[in-house]
């Protein structure tokens, strides 16, 4: 015990003792978003140390060389690999994971749920027969087959992807699930979106809430596809040269000519949230839900020497407008869903049952929206 106290109190000491200003002054000049005169890091340093420079840099922030590990995901996140959803008065099956428990039990999207652990399909009978037990039995009509089928579906460690897509042909919309922009995620999205484009969709419901962002260049590739013209897509913008960079559209984008819906939240950050300004600006998308994070500020962390390092704002994504979401974020156009709270944390089943905001985009798609 004692020995893990001196421990603490020694990182604590290398985290609060003096910041060497030659490294600071050095590391501002080479790397930081804004311009600062060495002036004014020395007064900031002086004045309150760490804390000073938070005052020039909103994100700047003292570090120890090690951070603590993420907590890994509970036990508890358990799913059956099926979405829930209502349409026509009916629930369905919106989408069913190849692979996972409700596929190997041989259930499909669009099937029509006919009862849930023998009671009547309802929201609420839904929610009760998956919020506590690790099995249930699902009884489902597929559209075309004589007879309806029913199995005991045992849910399991599986969690949903990503970058997912599914189409509901009564209605002509497609919805596309995008919740990190990871290397290879463009390809993903837009092979998803072909997919549900198969179906005649005319709306795509795009779901961006918990997504905090990612690789720009992904996101700037999956715009293109929605872009109605040639220009300028998404930028990291930097006074150094090795930040910066700008995306954008050389020709209309296959997918131009959609009518988008996209879903946003608190949780909605980095190249996410420009990602659906962009959406807004250059393809008349109307946005859904609630006010995104308000951080688009991309950060390095760069060495002291000394135990510690210095974490730094490098550049800033920006739209095509150009607007500063810093601290700021996106407006929704129209408000729905609760105001905070993670969306996608554990492949629930139910999250798109009785969604607010996932309604408020079929109103708004069928109502024929545009911001064009």
């Amino acid at each position: 015990m004692k020995k893990l106290l001196l421990l603490l109190l020694s990182a604590a000491a290398a985290c609060s003792g003096k910041l060497p200003e030659a490294q600071v002054q050095n590391i501002f000049a080479r790397h930081s978003f804004e311009e600062h005169s060495p002036e004014k890091i020395a007064a900031a340093l002086e004045e309150g140390g760490a804390a000073g420079l938070a005052a020039l840099d909103r994100r700047a922030a003292v570090l120890r060389d090690k951070l603590p590990l993420k907590a890994r995901p509970a036990d508890r996140n358990i799913s059956s690999g099926l979405l829930l959803g209502e349409r026509g008065g009916r629930m369905v099956l919106l989408a069913v994971f190849p692979g996972s428990p409700a596929w190997e039990a041989g259930f499909r999207e669009g099937d029509v749920v006919l009862a849930v652990n023998g009671s009547e399909p309802s929201a609420e009978a839904a929610r009760r027969a998956l919020s506590k037990d690790t099995r249930f039995t699902l009884a489902a009509q597929r559209p075309g087959l004589p007879g309806p089928l029913e199995a005991e579906v045992q849910r399991g460690s599986f969690f949903f992807p990503k970058v997912f897509s599914f189409c509901d042909k009564e209605n002509r919309a497609a919805f596309l699930r995008l919740g990190l922009f990871y290397e290879g995620s463009a390809e993903d999205a837009l092979a998803a979106v072909e997919a549900a484009a198969g179906c005649g969709a005319q709306g795509l419901v795009i779901d961006l809430r918990d997504n905090q962002g990612g690789v720009p260049a992904e996101a700037a590739g999956v715009l293109k596809a929605f872009a109605a013209a040639p220009g300028p897509l998404l930028e990291l913008r930097s006074r150094h040269a090795e930040y910066a960079a700008l995306y954008g559209a050389e020709a209309r984008g296959r997918q131009a000519g959609l009518k988008l819906a996209v879903l946003v939240n608190a949780r909605t950050s980095m190249a996410a949230e420009v990602f659906a300004l962009a959406l807004r600006e250059k393809a008349g998308a109307a946005l859904v839900g609630g006010r995104t994070a308000g951080s688009v500020s991309l950060t390095r962390a760069f060495a002291l020497g000394d135990g510690r390092g210095l974490r730094l704002t490098v550049a800033r994504l920006l739209p095509p407008s150009g607007a500063d979401l810093e601290g700021a974020g996106v407006q929704p156009d129209a408000a729905a869903g609760a105001a905070g709270g993670v969306v996608w944390d554990n492949s629930r089943e139910v999250t798109l049952l009785g969604d607010p905001a996932w309604l408020k985009a079929q109103e708004l798609l069928r109502s024929g929206f545009a911001r064009r």
